[in-house]
């Protein structure tokens, strides 16, 4: 049967056992080894008390061991709620705490980011609770939940999506129309578990007799051995312009899925022009509605700007006006198969927006809180949102989480969050000191307040640039005028800086200098590598340029945690001087990699 979100791999796997399941950096997995090793982790799951109803969180880095657990949680009745490594400790913390997760699967390499409170079983290191082999796994109905995904929150606190097996299969049933004919015997895997994008990536391919091609983000494909592959790419449209840019797609492409951004005309044609892809699709959707709800391919010759798509088969989609008649312009509501539970344990913020479905008895919809228009053929045209709720790189991010997160800063007063291009920008009054005549840029103030932030939040809720007001501008009302929060002020050389002084300072003014085509001598340390004119795909360089200098793994995440020259060379410098709690989190990241890189067996083969 293949009515659960992975009963059609385990099918799969019986027939095809030899077929390769996952390419990755740490190891390649055949059907058949990741069906035996997900079943035999699914009876010790079982025998520690997995079951319906009962969340696993899944806390591994990007290698098949991830791929292992989740399928295994699956596979034990249970639900999966993915926990990202690299996010900060107290994000994971809550995300634990607020789900009641008591039964946590990990990794050497991930072990030591773990949240306290569950009961962990380390994959391949022995288990830390009793098991009885052989264990029976639950019997596992549509109705039941799948995955947990938590989102940005209005009020400061993320907050838990619950989805069932039946709207994922439901979801799957639907791309296999839409992508009927496309080749998907390599598909990239490159979205955070975090991001309900990746269910799509992972599951589209193992229960369609493809393979997923782990790589830890979109940034990094050029850096995979196995790019060539990869023949089908789901990538939200800033990070593709930027892949595009460095020329970094493999030639093997040929399908392309853009989502998680509104996308322009003039991208899908770079990439008919600048690829091997032959088709390109779009497609939105909120978590609560179970990754896609509308979806449709976007051709080639047209001189006009992509929709949203068709709704997908089996999603019930109402554009209504405020008193839920149906208009060709107002609100998307969402129905069907894909509709998920709800919110976990928020009875007030589920009952809020999963309401009566007000043309079937008995069934709720969704309120998304985006506005959309109804075209002539049957299409949908995404204008906006009702509220603040913004899309940056793929992620939903709600700005009032962050300009909580902002205001508890003791060096903050008061604070709004926006989005300006690919940057999301934070607006700072001062709580202390005397506050500027304009909009100004506060270097030490940015490094104090991101530092604190990045220890908290995940790398898409951190702001990238912090302005400094004399006061936020407000309506006539006494409300946040949105409107009228100014542009950041220009960064780069001239005005007052810090010059850099420490010999690690000069050798990583050197090093941004050649990126981003400045002279080192005019750098301020304490600027962000953003503000200079940096960007993801330079941050990869970046990376890599500094590992060869300093000798020392230097990833990514590393550099989101610390973003200027003066941090990063007292965390280079054995950490010094860098905020505690950042410090403890860039020391685990970096000894969970030396750990997985010893760890790598014949096992991962």
């Amino acid at each position: 049967m293949t009515d659960t979100l992975h009963s059609a791999f385990v099918e799969l796997a019986a027939k095809n056992p030899d077929a390769t399941a996952v390419y990755s950096e740490a190891g390649v997995l055949s059907y058949g080894e990741l069906d035996r090793r997900s079943r035999e982790l699914a009876e010790r799951l079982t025998a520690a008390g997995a079951g319906p109803g009962i969340p696993v969180g899944i806390c591994v880095e990007r290698t098949p061991e991830l791929l292992v657990g989740i399928l295994a949680a699956l596979r034990s009745g249970s639900c999966y709620l993915p926990l990202d490594p690299n996010y900060p400790a107290d994000r994971l913390a809550f995300m634990v705490r607020d789900s009641g997760t008591r039964l946590l699967l990990t990794t050497p390499a991930s072990r030591t980011g773990c949240p306290p409170g569950p009961t962990v079983l380390v994959l391949g290191a022995g288990d830390t609770v009793t098991t009885e082999p052989g264990a029976a796994p639950a019997a596992v109905v549509p109705g039941d939940t799948a995955y947990v995904i938590y989102t940005s929150g209005s009020t400061g606190r993320p907050k838990g999506v619950a989805v069932r097996h039946s709207g994922c299969v439901a979801m799957l049933a639907a791309m296999d129309r839409v992508l009927a004919g496309c080749d998907l015997s390599g598909v990239s895997a490159a979205s955070s578990v975090c991001f309900d994008m990746s269910v799509m990536e992972i599951f589209n391919a193992l229960c369609r007799g493809g393979a997923v091609v782990l790589v830890e983000s979109a940034v990094h494909l050029p850096e995979s051995r196995y790019a060539d592959r990869i023949t089908h790419l789901n990538v939200v449209p800033s990070v593709m312009n930027s892949l595009l840019d460095a020329g970094a797609l493999p030639p093997t492409v040929r399908t392309v899925v853009f989502g998680g951004e509104a996308l322009r005309r003039k991208l899908v044609d770079r990439t008919y022009r600048e690829t091997g892809a032959t088709q390109v699709f779009n497609a939105y959707g909120p978590t609560e509605g179970t990754v896609f709800c509308t979806f449709g391919p976007v051709p080639e010759d047209s001189a006009e700007e992509p929709t949203i798509g068709p709704p997908t088969e089996g999603a019930r989609v109402y554009v209504l006006d405020e008193r839920l008649r149906p208009a060709p312009t107002g609100e998307l509501h969402l129905g069907g198969a894909g509709l998920a539970h709800g919110y976990v344990a928020r009875p007030g913020t589920t009952a809020e927006r999963f309401v009566p479905d007000p043309f079937r008895d008995g069934e709720r919809m969704y309120r998304t809180g985006d506005l959309v228009e109804l075209t002539e053929g049957g299409e949908l045209r995404f204008l906006g949102r009702t509220d603040h709720q913004v899309k940056l790189r793929g992620y939903r991010i709600e700005l009032e989480e962050v300009e909580a997160r902002l205001t508890g800063c003791p060096e903050v007063r008061e604070a709004a969050a926006a989005v300006r291009g690919n940057r999301l920008v934070g607006y700072v009054v001062p709580a202390h000191g005397t506050a500027p005549d304009g909009p100004t840029v506060d270097a030490a103030l940015q490094h104090a307040v991101t530092a604190r932030l990045a220890a908290e939040l995940p790398d898409h809720l951190v702001p990238a640039t912090l302005v400094v007001l004399p006061a936020l501008p407000l309506g006539p009302g006494g409300k946040l005028d949105r409107a009228e929060l100014p542009e950041p002020p220009a960064a780069g050389p001239g005005g007052p800086r810090t010059a850099p002084g420490t010999p690690t300072e000069l050798a990583l003014a050197e090093i941004w200098g050649q990126l981003l085509g400045l002279e080192p001598s005019e750098l301020d340390v304490q600027s962000a590598f953003y503000d200079l004119g940096g960007d993801s795909l330079l941050l990869i360089r970046l990376a890599r340029l500094m590992t060869r200098r300093f000798d020392r793994r230097v990833r990514v995440p590393d550099l989101f945690s610390f973003r200027d020259i003066a941090s990063l060379a007292r965390w280079l410098d054995d950490d010094s001087g860098a905020a505690p709690e950042v410090v403890q989190s860039a020391r685990r990241r970096a000894g969970a990699r030396r750990a997985a890189l010893r760890g790598r067996g014949a096992d991962d083969r």
